[in-house]
Parts: C-alpha cells; structure tokens; sequence
C-alpha cells in the first residue's frame, strides 16, 4: 500500500472514531428488587443521567427460563414511556395515580412509583427484567432485575404442567377460588407463579379449596373441565395441569380507537369461551398480538388494570371472533384515551385508608353499558378511575366498589349521584368522590311471602344514609322457606323486595301485573338485630291519583306530570282517539310523553282547553283508566326580571348551593356571569340552569353582577352579594386508631395525631397514666420514641391540648414484639435453608452477604404475615459455603 493510500485509510479511521455519537451513561435502580407476592407497598423505578425533558421507554419482560437475558420467548409483561418532569396523566388539576410518571424534581432524573397489587399479572412469582431505551437513541439500553416470590405458606401446590403427557417449560398458572365458579368465574384470582424449565411448578397458598389454571403462548387451557382442589393447612398438594395445543390463532392489534398508528404494548388479554376455554396472550411493543384457540366462538377482552396503567377506558361488551374455519387476522381491539376522572379516598369510618387491592369501577350505565374502567387505592387509600367525559346528560356514570369481597365485614358506601342513575361528567373534568367502609356486624333478617305461600328466590336489599353518607347493599335471595338476611352496620335500613329487572325480581318470578309490588320497610339498627317482612298480594285497582292541572301563561315554559296507583307498573299513559287537542303551544300543540304522563311545552294561546287522559298498566290482561282534565292558560308573561335579591350566607370550607330565580319573558332560561362582572368567590361557579354552587375556600363579602337571557333574547342584570363567614372549630380528637407495634432493642418511633381545635398541639400523659413501654417517651410534639426494653403491651393514656387549651385524651397501646430469632442454617441440595421466628402483622427484610470484612448485603426476602410468626426461608442463589444473613426490622 502506498503512503497516500495509508494516510487517507488512517485519516478515514480517524474521522470516523471521532464522527462517533457520545452516548448517555444512563443507569436504572429498582426498589426494592425482590418482594413477595404479598407486598403491598409501591415498587419505585429511578433512572439518572438522561437529558433534560428527554423521553425514556421501560419495558419488563418475564424472564420464563431464568437465564437473566431478554429472550425472544421472554413476553412482554409490561411497558410503558416516561418524560423527565412530566407527570404520567393530568385531568382537571388531579393526577391519574394509575399512569406512571416522574414524580421528582430533579432534572436529568426520572423517578417513578408502580402500584404493585395494581395488575394481578404482575405478581406472579417469577423473575423478571427491567429494560430502559432511548426511543431517540440518547443512549445505551440498561437492564435490571426484579424478583417477585411466593410468600412462604406452610402448604403449597406442586406439579408439573403438561400437553398429551409432554412437559410444558415455562408455563403459567393462575390460581382461582372455587367459590368464584359458582357465580359464572373463573372470578379474581389469588396467586400465580411460573413453572421451570422443566415444567415443574410450585404454588404456595393459604389453605382453602381452588382452582388451578395453567397458561402458555399457543396453547389453551380448559377451565370448564378444572375440578377443585383442596390444600389442606401445612400439606402439600402435587397435581398436574394440563394444556391443549392450540391449532388456530386469533391475531391483531390492541390500538388507541382516535389513533391507530398508536397501539397499546404489554395489554394482557384473554379470549374465553361459554364452555370454559382459555387463551392468554400479551400484545408487542407495537400492540400487536396472536392468542392460541380452538375452532369455536370466542370472545376477547382487554384486562381493565392494564388499560388502567395507560390511562385508557374499557369496553363492557367482549369482541366476538368465530375460529370454526380457520385462524382469523387482523382483529382490531380499540380502546379510547380518558377524557376525564373520578378521583378520592377509600376509608374506614374512623377515617383510617382501606389500601391495597381495592378497585374502583365505574360505568356509563344508561348507555347501555357501553364503557367500564377500574380505578386501584394506593397505599394511603387514595383512588384515581378514569372516564370518557362529554358523552351527553342521557349518559350518566356511575361509580362503585368492585371487588369488595376483599373486606368481607365491610358495607362500602355509594356516591349521592349513583341515588339520580349516575352523573354526566365533562371533558377535562375531574369529580371527587369519597367511599367510606361501614363495620357491619348486626343483620336484618325476614321473610318473604306471595299469594299465601312462602317465596324462594326473590332479591331483597336495603339502603340507608348515615351521617350524611349513602350506602346501598347488594341484594340477596330468599332461601326455599323464603327467608333472607342481610348483613348490616348501625342506622336507618330502607329494605324493599326487587320487583322490576334481574332474574331475582317479582316480575320474573310472576310476570309483570301479576303483583302488587310490595312497599320498602324502614328498620333502626343499633348494635342490634332488626326484622322486616314482605307480603306480595294480587294487584290492586288501576286509578290516576292527579286531580287537577296548574294553570299556565303564555309564553312561559309548562310542565306538569300525571300520576296514578295500583295495577301494575310500568304505566303507558296516552290521549284516547278522538281527543280534542291539547293547548297550542309555541311549535305545534303542548307534547305529551307516553312513559311519564308529562305534559310539557311552551303555550301560544290563551284560554282554557280540557281533553281526557288515559292510563294502561302492565297486567295480564291490561287495565285502562280515563280521566276528564283541563288546563287554563293565562295571557302573557310579565317583563323579564330576576326575582332573587339576596343569597343565604355560606361557610368556608363547606359546599354552597342556591337556584337564583327569574320571572317574566320566553322562558326556558340561560343564566351567565357577564364580562364586565367581578367573579364570584373562588370554587364557585354559576350553571346555565342558574345554579350557584362550589366548595367555598375564602372567607368575606363578595358582590358580583348575574345575568339571565330568555328564549327571545331579552336580558336581565342583578347585582348580588355572598358573605362567607369563618367556619366553627371542629372539637378536638386525637385521631391515632392504634399505635404499630415495636420491637426490643430496636429504635422506634410514632406521631400520635389530632384533628379539630386550634392547633399548634402540645401532647402529655394524662394524668394518673400508667408510663408507655420501659425505653419509650413522649415528647410535647406528641412523638413517642426510645428503644423498647421490655417485650410486653403496655396501655396508657395520653392527652392533647390545643391554643385555646381544650383537651382530648384516649388510651392507647404499644405491643412490643421479641427480638426476631435466625435459625441455623442448613444446606439442602446446594442452598441454604433456615428458619426465621418472629412476630405476626411485622416487617422483616431477610439479607445475606458472602463475607464481613466488607459485607455487601443483598435482600433474599421481604414480607409480612397476618396469621404466622414463623417463616422457613430459602436462599435461592448459594454458591459457596460461607454466607452471612442478616434480619432488618421494619418499617
């Protein structure tokens, strides 16, 4: 080679290594990195060293064959972007908790907190990998680890899983409760876990009876043939489960339903038969996806905690695939982006969080189901559920408790628009929305009869309002004696049997006016029993109650509705043929509606007009009942003008509500504040119905000019003033419910809490109060604090004292628990077991470390227990004869 040639091969060289793009040393930490599927707290992502505002995308992958690469056989389990200060979904001034974003502050950082008991799919047992990119190539991708295990039960199901006798590597099985099969399950699942590469699984569990259902990428599983299994306390239950080889797939895209170039990764979906068939797959970071099935009807849906996670809305009804004649394609699930929110707090009575796994659902119920969405509490009891907002005011939502069997001794309440059939929410509109868990430990129990005879299978529910709070119960059947009993906590019960709608209700028991629907029975509890019987009788005789019509002026809206009793409802109500017309009205004559018996409209002439009005009920055969009205309209309406002149007073702090009036004109009316007004106060906001309502948040006077136009475009200005005065002190109350236990020789610390009075607070032992536990103080900022010294519950009683020097005491008590105790280890097939003894209801992280000149310690376990104070602890990852182990306490 010749000089020249050399040099332009070196310079070239040169030119390219220094052409080269500097790449982001990015980094990923995942907190904490092991948990059991027990855990109920948050798992925090943090990612350093991207650029200012720059985009990332995370992605977790079940690690199914545990070699610690992302294989192509590896699904998708989860994924999701994030932006350098950019919260994941704002709506209305509130975060979608659901969505993740970044959470700090600090730029060139992304920090992040997922919902772990969010998904169910994400705690299964299994170990998983989480990758970070760089959509723009800002850098190079970065992985980590996260293990999830099974909490260490004392009893467990073994197998292995199979497929015409060949062991299936890598499989899932989800574990259901047999009870759920009752009612149309599967139903929510309890546990999961993924087999090894030979197939061989292991599921521990509480005991109980269940179902096992076993899972895999193009096969199917068949639930209809599943018989239940009982795992006995302390046993362990060895069945093998068993996988159908799909033949056929259903293939396509879950996708945004405004967008179709976006399509929705790592959605979880299923496609089930009415027999019991099950396919499970999860779609590509493209949203692409291909479900194993059989020849048959199918039907498709997409799991409503993952559409949750990206913030989108589900849909009631499943896509209907047929497979009878091959694999089918290009199946679109299209789901849309929320528009809207409900948002608030899940509490008990005492105001204490419900946390966990409680999901909150929500339905456009009077669209005929079209929408549904789930919305999850986090640790601090606080829920964010997404909606479609702007549907229309004939679209209502609705928003209840889904899974409530979770806190089975609980009545949760109902929000007050879920009384009107739901509330139409708005575009960018976040609503707030409070549940509240009532104890419900009494019952009110009766009996039901109809015709002489006892009645099985009728609904019977109750409601009540206690303390300004709305719960309703579900309804439950009367048993063959026609006896029923409901669970109830202390108040005043409405009861009332079903009669319209459900397979429950008298008129599928009897068919529609064959019965007299029987009226609801108020009962009282009090931490007592209560008792109220139904009576179903023949229908009683058809008459309309409404004797007379209200007169009307001309040009003033009218409407006035019809009522009547007896018979059997619903009523059909109608003008007799022949019927002279009813008053004319600004178009046409007044409307009459046929569902109601409303009359209603705008009338035009003056006069007094009479006509008979008929009613038809639903009995078999129908009754009709005529009746002879009349309606005097009077003349014109007076000038326009706004009839109120004053506003009740409000309190800061508290919702405020008052209909400002008007007289005169072409009604209907649109009230407005106009622009050259000063606003109201703040939070408060004047409705086109005029409606002045809002939470008041400022104390003083207000004055502010409404306006009020007429359907014939008259107007009329009114100056009014609004005083809101300083809401009275709440009475002082220590909050604290208990106090967490502590443990000897271990720092603890507690705040003991107050609400009401006049703070600052200052805190003290009562006086005559036995001492807290030996090593702990109380300090006058109501810290209590030490190191425990005596493993024993010790009560004491402590006061609190505000500015004005009222006072509040309660008693409490601290548990101090023993110091932990760690089992010798012993070394069983190539890993080290021990057994770690504690107390129940306590925090403790396992560690281990290979040597302490330098002890670099690694969590094998983190959990807790309710019912154990025992744990048998298995370090999967031993590799050599001398490791250390450790036991954090806490928090």
């Amino acid at each position: 080679m010749n000089k020249s040639l050399l040099s332009l091969v070196i310079a070239f060289a040169i030119l390219t290594i220094f052409s080269r793009p500097v790449l982001a040393a990015v980094s990923l930490t995942v907190s904490p990195s092991a948990v059991s599927n027990t855990y109920s707290g948050p798992i925090t992502l943090q990612i350093t060293g991207v650029s200012s505002g720059d985009t990332v995308v995370v992605q977790k992958f079940l690690d199914a064959n545990t070699n610690g690469v992302i294989d192509a056989a590896d699904p998708l389990w989860q994924q999701f972007n994030l932006t350098d200060g950019q919260a994941g979904m704002v709506i209305g001034g509130v975060t979608n908790i659901n969505v993740p974003g970044d959470i700090d502050t600090t730029v060139g950082q992304i920090t992040t907190k997922l919902n772990f008991q969010m998904e169910f799919s994400q705690t299964f047992a299994g170990e998983y990998l989480f990758k970070v990119s760089s959509p723009a190539g800002h850098f190079t991708a970065v992985t980590n680890s996260f293990v999830v295990t099974n909490f260490a039960y004392p009893q467990k199901f073994t197998g292995t899983v199979l497929s015409n006798g060949v062991a299936i590597p890598n499989a899932s099985i989800i574990l259901f409760p047999a009870s759920a099969k009752e009612n149309g399950g599967p139903g929510n699942p309890v546990g999961g876990a993924v087999a090894n590469n030979s197939g061989i699984y292991s599921l521990p569990a509480p005991a109980g009876t269940y179902t096992l259902a076993p899972f895999k990428r193009g096969f199917v599983a068949n639930l209809g043939v599943s018989a239940d299994v009982v795992l006995g306390s302390g046993a362990t239950v060895s069945t093998n489960l068993t996988l159908i080889a799909a033949t056929q797939t259903i293939s396509g895209r879950v996708e945004d339903v405004n967008n179709s170039n976006l399509g929705l990764p790592g959605m979880l979906g299923a496609a089930t038969t009415k027999t019991g068939l099950l396919g499970i797959g999860f779609s590509d970071t493209n949203g692409n996806f291909s479900v194993g099935v059989n020849p048959g009807t199918w039907g498709l849906s997409g799991d409503s905690a993952d559409l949750a996670f990206h913030g989108y809305v589900g849909l009631q009804n499943k896509t209907v695939v047929n497979t009878t004649t091959g694999s089918v394609a290009g199946v679109i699930l299209a789901f849309p982006k929320a528009t809207a929110l409900f948002y608030g707090s899940v509490k008990d009575s005492a105001g204490n969080p419900l946390p966990g796994e409680v999901a909150i659902y929500a339905d456009d119920n009077n669209n005929n189901g079209f929408y549904q969405t789930d919305g999850y509490a986090d640790a601090a009891g606080n829920y964010v559920t997404a909606a479609l907002g702007g549907l229309g005011s004939s679209n209502l939502w609705s928003l209840s408790i889904d899974n409530q069997s979770i806190y089975p001794n609980d009545i949760f309440s109902q929000p007050a628009f879920n009384q009107n059939g739901g509330t139409n929410i708005a575009a960018g509109q976040a609503v707030l929305a409070n549940f509240t868990a009532l104890a419900a430990s009494n019952t009110i129990s009766g009996n039901v009869t109809a015709f002489g005879a006892n009645l099985s299978g009728a609904g019977v529910s109750a409601s009540a309002t206690i303390n300004g709070i709305f719960y309703s119960l579900n309804s439950v059947n009367t048993d063959s004696n026609g006896d029923y009993s409901l669970t109830v906590g202390n108040g005043n019960w409405t009861v009332y049997v079903s009669c319209q709608g459900g397979n429950n209700s008298l008129d599928s028991l009897f068919g529609p006016g064959n019965y007299q629907c029987p009226n609801g029975d108020n009962v009282t509890i009090a931490n007592n029993s209560g008792t109220a019987n139904f009576t179903v009788v023949a229908p009683q005789p058809l008459q309309i109650t409404t004797t007379t019509l209200s007169d009307g002026t001309v040009g003033t809206y009218y409407q006035q509705s019809l009522s009547a009793t007896g018979g059997q409802t619903p009523y059909q109500w109608f003008l007799p043929d022949g019927t002279v017309s009813l008053p004319p009205a600004v178009s046409g004559d007044l409307s009459f509606d046929t569902a109601s018996g409303t009359i209603s409209g705008t009338p035009a002439t003056s006069g007094t007009y009479t006509f008979p009005v008929a009613v038809l009920d639903s009995g078999n055969p129908p009754t009709v009942v005529t009746q002879q009205f009349s309606i005097t309209i009077r003349s014109a309406a007076s000038p326009l003008q706004i009839t109120t002149t004053t506003l009740n007073e409000g309190t800061n702090g508290s919702f405020y509500t008052q209909t400002i009036q008007a007289t005169g004109g072409t009604p209907p009316y649109n009230w407005s504040i106009p622009s050259y007004s000063a606003n109201p106060p703040s939070n408060l906001t004047l409705a086109t119905n005029g409606v002045l309502s809002g939470t008041l948040v400022t104390n003083g006077t207000f004055s502010f000019d409404v306006e009020v136009a007429d359907a014939a475009a008259n107007t009329f200005d009114q100056t009014l003033t609004l005083y809101v005065a300083t809401p009275p002190l709440a009475p002082l109350v220590i909050t604290n419910a208990t106090l967490p236990s502590g443990t000897v020789g271990a720092p603890y610390t507690v705040q003991l809490g107050a609400t009401g009075g006049l703070p600052p607070y200052t805190w003290q032992l009562a006086l005559g109060s036995a001492n807290p536990p030996a090593g702990l103080n109380l300090n006058f900022s109501g810290i209590i604090s030490g190191i425990p010294a005596t493993n024993k519950i010790t009560t004491f009683k402590v006061q609190v004292s505000d500015m004005n020097l009222a006072t509040a005491s309660k008693v409490v008590s601290i548990t101090i628990n023993p110091l932990p105790v760690l089992g010798a280890p012993a070394l069983v097939n190539d890993q080290f077991q021990l057994k770690l003894l504690g107390a129940t209801n306590q925090n403790y992280t396992l560690q281990v470390a290979t040597n302490l000149v330098s002890p670099n310690w690694v969590s094998v376990l983190s959990t807790n227990s309710k019912s154990t104070n025992a744990f048998m602890v298995v370090d999967p990852n031993a590799t050599n004869q001398q490791r250390f182990y450790r036991v954090l306490i806490g928090p």
